[in-house]
């Protein structure tokens, strides 16, 4: 519903003019707002008349892998054993259990050193240098029994206690297999040989980075065959490491028993260790 616009008191025509020059205010207003709110937009990225809007250029991302590996020398060695004995009586296995690794740790203690003496002569035979020397990694005793046509029958209790011992340098890690097995006797069951890197964590960072050097040649290469050129590193994600290549030696155990007076022959090595790193880079045309 319309509303007309009245001034009481004044004549007709007064009153027409004044209501045509109110509808003229009104117009002339709502044309001239939105240049003022046009105006408003100076400072903050408007053109002025007659000027031309430079867009930014469009950035270009780059997702590289970078690997990097260094070569280290083995430089220790950990033996794991397990004591294992099967008795009629609880007692009697943990009593019989424990007297063989109480064998194992008498000669552990007569033949290995915590540190390299003063006076080594590096012509003889390795010697075992033990700086932590024998450690208990977990005792189990439990019954256990056979299923037989009379249902099930126990075949006594069984005791065993997990052992290992880390030496110093891979040398005398023959001699560790022979002197544990030959001091426990069949109780003894031999479960490995793992050779070690004393500076593992070191080499790690060399490798990772290498990594990273790898991962900026590669990026180098792609943008200038592409005609690009590198504006920033976004993000760098190391990747973790590989794991050693861990030689292991075992054997079985009968055939260790049968040949307790020959030397256990052993071989150290080196192993590589590899590191991986992820690298974003923000790219953007040459000029």
């Amino acid at each position: 519903m319309r509303e007309a616009i009245r001034v009481p008191g004044l004549p007709r025509m007064v009153r027409m003019v004044l209501v045509a020059l109110i509808v003229a205010a009104v117009v002339g207003a709502t044309v001239v707002l939105p240049s003022a709110r046009a105006g408003q937009g100076e400072g903050n990225g408007s053109t002025m008349p007659g000027e031309v809007e430079m867009a930014e250029p469009k950035l270009t991302e780059l997702a590289v892998e970078g690997v990097g590996s260094r070569s280290v020398s083995y430089d220790g060695a950990i033996g794991r054993f397990t004591v294992s004995v099967l008795r009629d009586s609880l007692i009697t296995a943990v009593s019989d259990g424990n007297k063989s690794v109480q064998a194992i740790a008498d000669k552990v203690a007569e033949d290995c050193t915590k540190t390299e003496p003063e006076t080594a002569d590096h012509t003889a035979p390795p010697t075992c240098i033990s700086p932590n020397g024998l450690q208990t990694v977990g005792i189990r005793i439990e019954e256990e029994f056979d299923w037989t046509d009379q249902g099930r029958v126990s075949r006594g209790f069984r005791y065993e206690n997990r052992l290992s011992i880390a030496i110093r340098g891979t040398g005398f890690a023959g001699g560790l297999v022979d002197m544990v097995i030959n001091s426990g006797g069949d109780d003894v069951r031999f479960d490995g040989l793992d050779f070690t890197v004393s500076r593992r964590a070191e080499f790690e960072r060399l490798a990772l980075l290498d990594a990273i050097d790898d991962a900026q040649a590669t990026a180098r290469a792609i943008v200038a065959h592409m005609g690009y050129e590198i504006v920033r590193i976004v993000r760098i994600t190391p990747a973790g490491f590989d794991p050693y290549l861990v030689q292991r030696l075992s054997g079985d155990d009968a055939a260790v028993a049968e040949s307790a007076s020959v030397p256990t022959p052993v071989f150290g090595g080196s192993a590589v260790v590899t590191s991986r790193v992820s690298m974003l880079f923000e790219l953007r045309p040459k000029a």
